[in-house]
């Protein structure tokens, strides 16, 4: 009966201890620059880097977010010519696709081109 007793303890005093689960972040990169083009039909964007070396074609994911102040933050309202930040993840199997899109600022409109 002792030894009932003293199990019980322990399975009671073990099932209250925090439970700790550590999950591996998946990697990726964070990258500022224009999109120069956007086809939503793919999902595809071609995007020059902010220092201007390098221009990259990547897929944004299903559940991709574009963060630009408005309540919807699905990607369709991404344009060429705007300026954003992309979170770039990099999987290890299979190709590299894009999962937030944060506007740094907007594409110049038609009017401020026939301006200058």
């Amino acid at each position: 009966m002792k030894h009932l007793r003293l199990a019980f303890l322990i399975l009671f005093a073990a099932s209250h201890f925090p439970i700790t689960a550590s999950a591996i972040q998946p990697s990726g990169t964070t990258m500022t620059g224009t999109v120069t083009s956007v086809d939503h039909s793919t999902r595809s964007i071609t995007f020059e880097q902010s220092d201007g070396k390098q221009i990259r074609h990547f897929v944004y994911a299903h559940q991709a977010r574009f963060w630009h102040g408005a309540p919807d933050a699905s990607p369709q309202a991404l344009r060429a010519g705007m300026h954003v930040k992309i979170d770039l993840h990099d999987p290890i199997f299979g190709p590299d696709f894009v999962r937030h899109i944060v506007l740094i600022a907007s594409a110049p409109s038609a009017t401020d081109h026939g301006n200058k």
